[in-house]
């Protein structure tokens, strides 16, 4: 079902400075019919490039211009899209139409991408209904461009109507805010339409096969038990400032808290089931705790007590969370609650980063109890190691033309749904700023489309694999209760708690054991300052971009990507020309509506 609403110009908004007002009172007529064309001229300029201020979510009663694709292939590759199953995907966007272009091509040809709902934020300075419209046009891909309206207001859990609007400030909490609820409503809306995966990164992020190179360092295989001779680190952390591990070693009297020296191990050996070494030369193996704990969590709560969901710590380290059937305090269900637990009685401090994970019993300081829900109870189950590598091992390679969809379906069948989905984790890796020559087989049309032009082709060098903080996610939204989609997600990484695993630095996807990743690509100094956001002073800031192209520049992918060569030859020079158009261009957005007008 595709989403119904008018098509207009939204008002301008009225209220002008009084500045402005005098300087119109005190110039002559004449000035005023002169100055008043030309600013007539850059509104209407200033409208044809800010086409983010048009309210409806539905691009279909639009009609900028019609693009048409080549007749016979319209029709031979719409008949095939029709029969051939595709994913959705999700983007928030700000000032992002030179890599839309690129983005949407490689997930079409990938993923294979079908369907996507694109929302703007209000501060970008342009708008990509004219690249949406292009894939519209075509009939090959379902295109929605949102707005506000469409996604920040509450929702009646019981009749799924529109409630009260929900304000967002112009800050980074307001952008968190922003991001989470257009996830879960764009979730939401894929559901009601039908549809099963849902993609759920950033434009400058591309799913990929995490195909094992041997050319390339990987971290080691985790493995499950400590080799002989090694102690066993458990309930650990990481304190990445002093470089040392934390954690408790299972002695015959009881369990004793201890600390690394200095690692001298790489970061990303820093895992569960790894095997780490410190500067004196002792060595730990890191237990992985949650699927320890996985074995004793309980289900429901031992004796009657207050359950305790969507845990956490707060700033003051006190445990909150949403509480039901509250046998002391007799607050409403759902109530937010927070109490102080004494970490430092030792059943607390060896369980304290690991307790959130649910299944257990604490207690506050006045001795009441509160059962903390399992809700790792519908996460994704865990492949051992060795299935894990032999699945990474049949990977495809680049030139194969399998999709993500289409491993997604094999693994499935050979270990079964649960350990695939609903939930898919990946982690990322980060792609710096050395330029490489494209390949030979990359290069098509020359002259006409130029490889680089794309990031994916232009980026070959990345970071060190398997330390990049947190994942992304891929969601089967059919498998998702209605109700989970109808509040705001968790966070961008990890949507869903009750269905995608929390992420810690050391428990993001771990990098050895997943299907599929994420590459990050930094891009040019050009391309990373060009987006005005709230982030604006550290996007504008030399010494960021060049920490960040240091930690992307470790070392370069042996293995080339097709895809470009083979969209073309799928779609053919002119069709893929007309819908690669822009394509890491980046033209300069100097002007917005309100400088023109109000000077601000």
């Amino acid at each position: 079902m595709k989403r119904q609403s008018h098509q207009h110009l939204r008002p301008l908004g009225m209220q002008r400075d009084n500045k402005f007002l005098l300087l119109l009172h005190n110039i002559s007529l004449g000035h005023l019919f002169f100055s008043g064309g030309i600013l007539y001229l850059l509104i209407v300029g200033v409208l044809v490039n800010h086409l983010s201020v048009l309210p409806s979510s539905s691009l279909n009663n639009v009609h900028i211009r019609h693009i048409s694709i080549d007749n016979t292939l319209h029709h031979e590759l719409a008949a095939d899209n029709a029969h051939k199953e595709g994913a959705s995907a999700c983007l928030l966007v700000n000032d992002e139409n030179p890599r839309l272009p690129e983005w949407i091509a490689y997930h079409y040809h990938t993923l294979p991408l079908r369907s996507l709902n694109v929302a703007v934020d209000p501060s970008s300075r342009s708008s990509p209904l004219d690249i949406l419209q292009r894939w519209n046009d075509t009939g090959l891909m379902e295109m929605q461009l949102w707005n506000d309206d469409d996604y920040l207001h509450e929702i009646d859990s019981a009749t799924g109507a529109k409630m009260k609007r929900i304000k967002v400030t112009p800050d980074v909490h307001g952008h968190r805010i922003r991001q989470n609820h257009f996830i879960n409503k764009c979730m939401l809306d894929f559901k009601r339409r039908k549809k099963q995966w849902v993609l759920l990164i950033d434009v400058d992020e591309y799913i990929t096969f995490n195909r094992i190179d041997d050319n390339n360092q990987e971290p080691d295989f985790p493995v499950e038990k400590a080799p002989d001779g090694i102690p066993t680190l458990m309930d650990w952390t990481w304190d990445s400032s002093e470089g040392v591990i934390e954690g408790w070693i299972d002695t015959l009297s009881s369990p004793t808290k201890v600390a690394t020296g200095s690692l001298v191990s790489m970061p990303m050996q820093i895992q569960p089931g790894g095997v780490v070494t410190d500067s004196t030369g002792d060595s730990y193996y890191l237990r992985d705790d949650r699927a320890v704990r996985d074995l004793d969590a309980l289900d429901q709560p031992p004796e009657p007590m207050p359950i305790l969901k969507y845990v956490m710590a707060d700033s003051d380290d006190k445990l909150c969370g949403e509480i039901f059937n509250d046998v002391y305090d007799e607050k409403w269900d759902e109530s937010w609650v927070c109490f102080e637990v004494d970490w430092e009685a030792p059943e607390n401090e060896q369980k304290k980063t690991n307790i959130f994970h649910g299944g257990y019993v604490v207690e506050d300081l006045q001795q009441r109890k509160y059962f903390l829900e399992k809700e790792q109870a519908l996460w994704p189950k865990r492949l051992a190691v060795e299935d894990a590598k032999d699945a990474r091992e049949r990977l495809p390679r680049v030139d194969e033309r399998k999709t993500i969809l289409d491993v997604v379906k094999e693994e499935s069948n050979r270990h079964g749904y649960e350990t695939m989905g609903p939930c898919i984790m990946m982690p990322r890796l980060r792609y710096g700023s050395f330029e490489v020559q494209p390949e030979a087989a990359t290069v098509v049309t020359p002259g006409e489309i130029d490889p680089k032009n794309f990031v994916t082709l232009r980026y070959r060098w990345h970071g060190a694999k398997g330390v990049y903080v947190y994942g992304k996610t891929m969601i089967d939204v059919s498998q998702i209760p209605t109700e989970e989609l109808q509040v705001e997600a968790e966070n961008v990484h990890a949507p869903l708690c009750h269905y995608c695993p929390r992420q810690e630095w050391y428990y993001s996807p771990q990098y050895v054991t997943s299907l599929f990743r994420v590459n990050h690509y930094l891009d040019s100094f050009e391309a990373y300052t060009y987006r005005k956001d709230i982030r604006v002073e550290l996007r504008q800031s030399v010494d960021r971009y060049n920490t960040l192209a240091k930690e992307g520049n470790h070392s370069m992918d042996t293995e080339g990507s097709h895809w470009l060569q083979e969209f073309v030859q799928d779609m053919g020079s002119e069709n893929a020309k007309m819908l690669l158009a822009g394509a890491g261009i980046f033209p300069r957005l100097d002007w917005s509506l309100s400088k023109i007008l109000w000077g601000k």
